[in-house]
């Protein structure tokens, strides 16, 4: 298996994508400070109301970016929400290294010699589940702390020990969601193999759950189908995480949607490995 994913990580490291994926997040930053420059801050698919599962409770959804009551003196949890607002594009990076870096060796035909080689058709997946997700959480962990660390310098605030385990926690939080839907892309990758309709089909997905959460979300939990679609895309969740709403059992369904593309996405992808034939 080390061999393997040694040969995975060379793939990965003298590709265009190596390159491509920081300048892209680099990108993401760029556009991030450009918020700051918003009077009034910036916000992202946002929705307010009365969510039926709490009536009495006014909330709000969404993504916001230095819309801080008191720009002289902000509170640690909207310097959090600026931060974890850079999640509303993240998954565009995250799906573009995916299908790229995947379905090149199936574009080209060289998903066939490590087969032909007799190795397990299986570990040459894992090892490519392995080097997808390793590889997006260096470079998403590290444009987390960027976002931090340059609005804490905007701003002047000086987090303390608690403040940064709790906004480390919620980014690895999401980024257990990012994980859940890289699954989900690989998986849609081995059905469909061709780049430009997996890329139609996931972009057309992710984003019309969320506009379709929008939409619904202050009667979300009395549709009976539309509330799948919603639950089954990561914007669902980062929406909910931009706006702290941890109260109302976030954090139990993003480990909830984790363990399911553990044991639903993950095994599936497998079995449809298995029985995929190469040509």
């Amino acid at each position: 298996m080390y061999n393997q994913l040694k040969s995975e990580f060379l793939k990965l490291k003298y590709s265009r994508l190596f390159v491509a994926v920081p300048i892209l997040f680099v990108a993401g930053l760029l556009l991030y400070g450009s918020f700051s420059l918003s009077a009034g801050g910036t916000q992202v698919l946002v929705s307010e109301g009365d969510e039926e599962t709490n009536a009495a409770v006014q909330g709000t959804i969404g993504f916001f970016a230095f819309t801080f009551e008191n720009s002289d003196m902000p509170e640690f949890s909207e310097i959090m929400q600026s931060c974890i607002s850079c999640n509303v594009f993240l998954w565009i990076i995250a799906l573009i290294l995916t299908i790229q870096f995947f379905c090149y060796d199936y574009s080209v035909g060289t998903i066939k010699l490590p087969v032909a080689y007799g190795i397990d058709r299986v570990k040459v997946y894992f090892a490519k589940v392995i080097v997808i997700v390793g590889y997006n959480a260096v470079c998403y962990f590290i444009f987390n702390a960027i976002t931090l660390l340059f609005t804490c310098f905007q701003t002047g605030y000086v987090p303390d020990i608690t403040e940064l385990r709790l906004y480390f926690g919620c980014t690895g939080c999401n980024f257990l969601v990012m994980v859940s839907f890289i699954l989900l892309c690989l998986t849609i990758c081995i059905c469909l193999k061709n780049t430009g309709i997996i890329a139609t089909v996931l972009c057309l997905f992710t984003l019309g759950g969320a506009v379709i959460y929008t939409g619904i979300w202050q009667n979300f939990h009395s549709h009976i189908i539309l509330k799948y679609i919603v639950w089954l895309g990561p914007l669902y969740y980062w929406m909910n995480m931009g706006a702290l709403r941890l109260e109302y059992g976030l954090l139990h369904e993003i480990i909830v949607y984790f363990v399911f593309s553990l044991l639903c996405l993950l095994p599936l992808s497998v079995i449809l490995i298995r029985k995929q034939e190469f040509k």
